[in-house]
């Protein structure tokens, strides 16, 4: 992931001897490029349905270019954080409206150590792939400060061990930006990330699977930065 980013914006760094610089973010032709959900503080909820019955279990957590969440509900692991740092590309169709779409990839471990004597530790890792298109509208507010609200579909499939599915959300981003320097900007905003659906599915050791229906859902504050240029 952290050379995915250093590429994205490596790439852009390119242009800068071009006279696609001389617009302003937001305008018509504008290209930006985004490395995102790199710092937040986020509350994960899950809703497990099973036999009819819901249970719902959530979390609280700050991240650092973390990875997914699992959320432990009536005794499973459900993976459902949606905040791992991702690349996203959106250009201004016209001025202030744009369409983009965000990437993302992650890859954890978990490790656990239980109670009694003779325990053993287990680790699980497991891998996240990320699609989320969108729409926006930047609203400036002078040439260093503007609101950048967006909204679209986030898609994201999992792996983990003997654990696979996939869950799908509304998406909802209010970030403001922030230009530190020209064309490079800082936002940071409240994002949501409603459960429309998802399911899981677990391996048993003796060959069978089970699978369980869920929606989770994220609400939280999120950063990012902006590269962008003109076309």
């Amino acid at each position: 992931m952290k050379r995915t980013l250093q590429s994205a914006f490596a790439a852009a760094a390119l242009l800068a001897s071009s006279s696609a610089w001389a617009q302003n973010f937001g305008e018509k032709g504008v290209i930006a490029i985004s490395a995102e959900r790199l710092f937040g503080f986020t509350y994960d909820s899950a809703t497990v349905t099973s036999n009819g019955q819901d249970s719902t279990g959530s979390i609280t957590h700050f991240s650092l270019l973390s990875s997914p969440v699992a959320v432990n509900v009536g005794g499973n692991a459900v993976w459902a954080g949606y905040g791992s740092p991702r690349v996203a590309g959106d250009y201004f169709v016209i001025d202030r409206l744009s369409l983009g779409a965000a990437l993302g990839y992650a890859h954890w471990s978990n490790t656990t150590q239980p109670a009694g004597a003779g325990a053993v530790e287990t680790t699980t890792t497991g891998d996240s792939f990320t699609f989320a298109p969108r729409v926006g509208y930047f609203l400036p507010f002078n040439d260093k400060i503007g609101f950048w609200p967006r909204a679209g579909f986030t898609y994201r499939t999992f792996s983990a061990q003997n654990t696979s599915g996939h869950n799908f959300a509304l998406t909802v981003e209010a970030p403001f930006a922030f230009t530190l320097i020209p064309h490079v900007a800082f936002w940071a905003g409240p994002t949501l990330d409603l459960g429309l659906t998802g399911s899981q599915n677990f391996e048993q050791p003796n060959g069978n699977t089970t699978s369980l229906d869920f929606n989770a859902t994220a609400i939280g504050i999120q950063t990012g930065l902006v590269v962008y240029f003109g076309t």
